[in-house]
């Protein structure tokens, strides 16, 4: 159990680095939109995307950053245990930071994907449970009910974090792309992507959930 407890943490650890450093990349490219240039650039075409709306991008991608950082530590138990009120306070950004960042990833979904009706389809649904489960763990700590605090904790981040998984997935259509001669097209498998990360993840976070219940 313990070896497997362990994967999982590096599992998380990873996946928490890859999206902070994906939203670091977002931001700087909006910031300074010559920081890369179109000829070097293969994501260019995803940065004029996100570009059209850059309020709005900012305002989900800086909050993303602080969603991927203080997510693990909520499930450090020797900080609950030994600093509950570093705990709670880095739980009421955390959850702060989750709510800005579900209203704006429906509202931008909402506005137009890259990946079509499929892409919105997954994004408003999981999007939906994302703000669903951390409104759930809210109310249970709320009422001191913390075993079932930590379960919808786990659901809301596992979603939340599908976002990291999504861009391996990615990075695989583009290779596949790549190697059969062909020239990717983001707009024909974004939303494939988007449905196996966001499914792979809710299915993982159930899976721990039960396996690590308390009776």
């Amino acid at each position: 159990m313990r070896a497997f407890t362990r994967i999982i943490w590096v599992a998380v650890i990873f996946l928490a680095l890859v999206g902070v450093s994906v939203a670091t990349r977002r931001v700087i490219v909006l910031v300074k939109p010559g920081a890369m240039s179109a000829s070097k650039n293969p994501a260019s075409a995803l940065d004029e995307h996100f570009a059209k709306e850059k309020t709005l991008t900012l305002l989900h991608v800086v909050p993303g950053m602080i969603f991927m950082i203080l997510g693990p530590l909520q499930f450090v138990r020797r900080l609950r245990e030994n600093h509950p009120v570093v705990h709670r306070w880095t739980g009421r950004i955390f959850l702060a930071a989750s709510a800005v960042i579900g209203a704006t990833g429906l509202t931008m979904a909402l506005l137009g994907t890259i990946g079509g009706l499929d892409e919105k389809a997954a994004i408003l649904l999981f999007g939906s449970f994302f703000l669903f489960a951390l409104g759930k763990a809210l109310w249970h700590v709320l009422h001191r009910e913390f075993a079932k605090h930590r379960e919808w904790m786990i659901r809301g981040y596992a979603v939340g974090l599908a976002v990291a998984t999504i861009r391996p997935i990615m990075g695989g259509f583009f290779a596949a792309a790549l190697m059969s001669g062909h020239v990717p097209q983001p707009e024909r498998f974004f939303g494939t992507a988007f449905w196996i990360g966001f499914t792979v993840q809710t299915i993982a976070a159930e899976i721990w959930v039960r396996r690590t219940r308390v009776a």
